[in-house]
């Protein structure tokens, strides 16, 4: 008689043990699959669906050096022959092919399969897709370059003004290494008297708010103040939570210095275009005094005069005009004169704008006094320019010489007025004007800081 038995199961312990472990691979979220030693796929779990597109019923059977860029089949049949050989690889990053053909990346790891008398007869692959990691990584690294080789200091600090990054900018911009500033306080670059304006930017970056380009003054390592435009915005965890602050930090010195000069350079202008606006309507008075009819042509030409003059001035950035290129200006129209009936000599002299326009307008007149009843007025005619200084005196002269005989004018008009008044006002100058038989002589004298805005004997 038999001993009673149980109800008997529906697989074996083997059995549940393998259908155990066959749902679980098929469950799980990486793609695994198993091939023969020649690359056989031999099983294909559902993840290696999602991943590559291709259904077990479509896969099983196909080679797995189907899946491998042409260029890496030589790396694949060098790996597998490792594994066949009893090795094990972890976490190869590599590309795999979908079954459209689109690569991927993918982290591998590749294991022998045993059978139960211990030989190896199959190849086991564990497959992640990394793509979106890799992805991330290189945004990463892009960033991370984007921030090292910008121009504009990059730094972060915590919410406690703690620095947490330092780019070369910002080392450049401030003199302090990354080393000297990791870890240490923001404020170190403040100044005493703004370190309320740390309070305002990390109260307003803890409401979640950007600060954008705000002007500002930070101190260099050295102790140098320099001006600074800030952008600030707050940095969040990956659930969103403000950690911290970005910011960005441009030096504008420069541009500020630059801003600062362009201010009093069309200050400058102003002054000077209003005087110049003077001057014309003066020159207007003048030639109209008493009811006379304005000689046209004889106005547009001292309106040129002014011009040149003006020209001189932009050319060396409305600072001074060199008193030959002055006289050379003015003198122009009778250039083929100049080395044979005008001499021109003197030392380097650098003429403020108010002396350069006071002598330009007399040697303009003296010029076409010259030319209408003077020394070039025939063919005989000679002209001396010539300036010295001593002792800090500025003496001038024009000499004419060879020409018809002269005599004093009849009566005194604006070119007149010009050589003597205007001269004599505007450099504080004693002005001779003399009438020999043998011509015109033109003379000043004035103190040499009155024309010269430096050394006159620097050059010659």
């Amino acid at each position: 008689m038999h001993g009673k038995t149980g109800a008997p199961s529906a697989l074996s312990l083997p059995d549940q043990s393998a259908a155990y472990l066959a749902a679980i691979v098929n469950a799980s979220a990486d793609a695994i699959l198993g091939t023969s030693l020649d690359g056989e796929i031999k099983s294909w779990n559902a993840a290696c669906e999602r991943l590559f597109g291709g259904s077990a019923t479509d896969m099983v059977g196909r080679s797995v050096f189907d899946m491998v860029p042409r260029e890496l089949l030589a790396e694949e049949k060098a790996l597998r022959e490792r594994i066949a050989a009893g090795d094990s690889i972890e976490i190869l990053e590599t590309v795999r092919l979908t079954k459209d053909g689109r690569p991927i990346e993918v982290a591998i790891t590749l294991s022998p399969i045993y059978a139960p008398a211990g030989e190896i007869i199959g190849i086991s692959s564990i497959i992640r897709d990394i793509s979106r990691a890799k992805q991330a990584e290189r945004s990463a690294a892009m960033l991370a370059a984007i921030v090292a080789s910008s121009s504009d200091g990059v730094v972060s600090k915590t919410l406690e003004g703690v620095v947490t990054s330092w780019n070369r900018s910002a080392e450049r911009i401030f003199g302090y290494s990354e080393a000297e500033m990791l870890n240490e306080s923001i404020r170190r670059i403040i100044p005493p008297e703004r370190q309320i304006e740390e309070d305002r930017i990390l109260a307003t970056v803890v409401a979640g708010e950007v600060i954008d380009s705000f002007e500002t003054v930070r101190v260099k390592k050295d102790g140098t103040p320099i001006d600074v435009s800030v952008t600030v915005s707050p940095v969040r965890d990956s659930a969103g939570r403000i950690v911290g602050a970005s910011k960005i930090v441009r030096d504008i010195t420069e541009t500020r210095q630059t801003k600062q000069q362009l201010h009093v350079l069309l200050a400058e202008v102003n002054h000077r275009s209003k005087n110049l606006l003077s001057l014309v309507q003066a020159i207007a008075r003048q030639m109209t005094r008493h009811g006379q009819q304005l000689d046209l042509e004889r106005f547009l030409e001292r309106l040129q005069a002014i011009a040149s003059n003006q020209d001189l001035l932009i050319q060396n950035d409305w600072r001074f005009i060199p008193l030959t290129d002055l006289i050379r200006s003015q003198l122009r129209s009778f250039s083929d004169f100049i080395g044979s009936r005008i001499s021109i000599t003197g030392p380097y002299i650098e003429l403020p704008p108010e002396a350069a326009q006071s002598i330009g307008m007399a040697v303009h007149e003296l010029a076409t006094n010259a030319a209408k009843y003077g020394a070039l007025s025939d063919d005989h005619g000679r002209i001396d320019v010539s300036w010295a200084s001593e002792g800090g005196t500025f003496r001038m002269s024009w000499i004419e010489t060879g020409g018809p005989t002269v005599s004093p004018p009849a009566r005194s008009g604006f070119g007149s007025r010009v050589i003597s008044d205007m001269v004599r006002l505007s450099l504080d100058a004693t002005v001779d004007v003399l009438f020999p038989p043998e011509g015109l002589r033109w003379q000043i004298a004035c103190q040499l800081e009155r024309v010269s805005r430096g050394r006159p004997d620097a050059r010659q």
